[in-house]
C-alpha cells in the first residue's frame, strides 16, 4: 500500500431524475440552516445515526415502530444528501468525507431491509438472507465500479428512488389496514410484501450486472464477494438459522469488502479481495455442531475486527481532514 494518497477527485454521475428536484426543493431547504462552521463529516454521522436509531427501535419491537421507522428513514434521506450539499457550500469536500458516507451506506442498505422485514413482522422469512445479500451486492458493485472506471455511477432508478420507496413502505404502515394488504397471498401462496421485496432484490441484481457490464469485466473481488455472500444465505436456508445469524455477518462482511473497495479508491492502493475466513468458518462449523448463535457471534466478532483495522488505515492517511468545527468555511453560495 502507499504511504501517501493520490490527489482528491471526485466524479459521479447521477441520471436520476429525482435528485435534481429533491436536492432543489428538499435537501436545499435544510442545508440552508446549517452554520457554515458546522463539519459535513458530523452532518453524515447524524444521518447515519438515524439509521442505528431505526435498527434498535426495529429489533427491540418497539411500540408504534412503523412512524418512529418512517420519522427516521425520512431524517437519513434528507440528511445523506445534506451533507455533501453543505461540504461543496463551506469548501471542506474531502476523501474522508466521501469514505464516511459511502462506507456508513454500506450498513444503511441492510439495515432498512431488516427493519422492513421486522415491522412486518417477517423476520422469520427464508427471502430475508437473500434480500439482504442482493442490496450488498449491488452496493459493492457500485464502488467497484467507481474504483474501476474513476467514476460514480447511479443510474435511472438508483439510490434516491430505493430510499423515498421504504418511505412510503413504512408511511403505509402507519395505517391500521396495512397488514392485511402487505400479508395477502398473492402468486404461489408468496405474499404482497414478500412479492415486493423479491422484486427489489431482482433490480438490485440488475445493478450489479449494469456496473459490470460498464466496467467491461467481473473483477475477482466482486465474484468472491458474491459467492461468499451465496455461501452464507445458502447456510441460512439449510439450517433454518434465526434472521439476524444471517444478517448480521452478511452486514459486516458486506461493510468490510465495500469499505477496503472504497478506500483503494481513494488512496490508489490495490484490488482488495472479500473475506473468506467468516463465511468459511460459519459454512463449516454449523454443520459441525457448533451452536448457529455462537458461530454468528465469533463470526461477527472478527468481522468488527477487520472494519475496525480498515477504519484506523483509512484515518491514518487521511485523518487531517476530520473536523468537529469549520474554523474558516466559506459563505453560503
Amino acid at each position: 500500500m502507499p504511504c501517501e494518497a493520490p490527489p482528491y477527485t471526485y466524479r459521479c454521475v447521477d441520471r436520476s431524475p429525482l435528485v435534481g428536484p429533491f436536492c432543489r426543493y428538499v435537501a436545499r431547504w435544510f442545508a440552508q440552516w446549517l452554520p457554515p462552521a458546522v463539519p459535513a463529516n458530523l452532518v453524515t454521522l447524524f444521518s447515519s445515526g438515524c439509521m442505528w436509531v431505526m435498527l434498535w427501535l426495529a429489533a427491540t419491537q418497539a411500540p408504534a415502530l412503523a412512524p418512529w421507522c418512517l420519522v427516521l428513514m425520512t431524517g437519513y434521506v434528507i440528511y445523506d444528501h445534506v451533507d455533501g450539499m453543505h461540504s461543496r457550500r463551506t469548501g471542506t469536500s474531502g476523501p474522508l468525507g466521501e469514505f464516511l458516507d459511502h462506507y456508513t451506506d454500506a450498513f444503511h442498505g441492510a439495515i432498512a431491509v431488516a427493519a422492513m422485514f421486522l415491522v412486518a413482522g417477517r423476520e422469520g422469512s427464508p427471502w430475508l438472507g437473500p434480500v439482504l445479500w442482493a442490496v450488498t451486492l449491488a452496493g459493492a458493485a457500485t464502488m467497484v465500479e467507481e474504483r474501476e472506471c474513476q467514476q460514480l455511477h447511479f443510474g435511472f432508478i438508483g439510490p434516491l428512488e430505493g430510499m423515498l420507496l421504504t418511505i412510503a413502505y413504512f408511511a403505509s404502515w402507519c395505517f391500521g389496514s396495512a397488514a392485511d394488504w402487505w400479508l395477502a397471498p398473492r402468486v404461489g401462496g408468496l405474499a404482497v410484501f414478500e412479492l415486493v421485496m423479491i422484486a427489489g432484490a431482482g433490480g438490485c441484481l440488475l445493478t450489479a450486472a449494469s456496473c459490470a457490464r460498464r466496467i467491461g469485466r467481473l473483477p475477482v473481488g466482486l465474484v468472491g464477494f458474491g459467492l461468499a455472500g451465496v455461501a452464507l444465505c445458502g447456510l441460512g436456508l439449510w439450517r433454518g438459522l434465526d434472521w439476524w445469524m444471517i444478517a448480521l455477518p452478511l452486514t459486516l462482511h458486506g461493510a468490510d469488502y465495500t469499505g477496503r473497495v472504497i478506500a483503494s479508491h481513494l488512496r490508489g492502493a490495490a484490488s482488495p479481495r472479500a473475506d473468506w475466513v467468516a463465511p468459511a468458518f460459519m459454512v463449516c462449523a454449523v454443520p459441525a455442531g457448533l451452536p448457529a448463535g455462537w458461530a454468528a457471534v465469533i463470526a461477527a466478532i472478527y468481522l468488527l475486527g477487520r472494519n475496525a483495522a480498515l477504519m484506523r488505515g483509512f484515518f491514518k492517511i487521511f485523518g487531517g481532514y476530520w473536523r468537529w468545527w469549520n474554523q474558516s468555511a466559506a459563505s453560503p453560495s
